[in-house]
């Protein structure tokens, strides 16, 4: 079964990260992007909401807040996460993802 692992501030992420091919990784940040390897993808930058009591969405002004990368298959890639305010002073943290089968 796949799994969501979560990652609450991509400050403090690993230098490595290792997942299994399936799993969906969220970061808080405002961006990312595959810089290198085809065993990662990602599947969107979003902005955070939330389900109202009378059914409405919910959604804070702002930017993006979340971004979720998904393991596609067994290798290596390279990601960006941008963190911080993505007009003023963004923030471009490198990681490596080591997808196994």
């Amino acid at each position: 079964m796949s799994r969501l692992v979560e990652v609450p501030s991509a400050q403090r992420f690993p230098q490595v990260l290792t997942i299994v091919a399936g799993d969906v990784v969220r970061f808080d940040a405002s961006g990312g992007h595959v810089r290198e390897g085809g065993a990662v993808e990602v599947l969107g930058v979003f902005v955070g909401a939330l389900l109202g009591t009378d059914g409405t969405v919910l959604t804070p002004a702002g930017g993006p807040n979340v971004v979720l990368f998904r393991g596609r298959a067994p290798g290596r890639a390279r990601i960006d996460v941008v963190t911080g305010d993505p007009w003023r002073a963004p923030v471009t943290r490198a990681l490596t993802v080591v997808v196994e089968a």
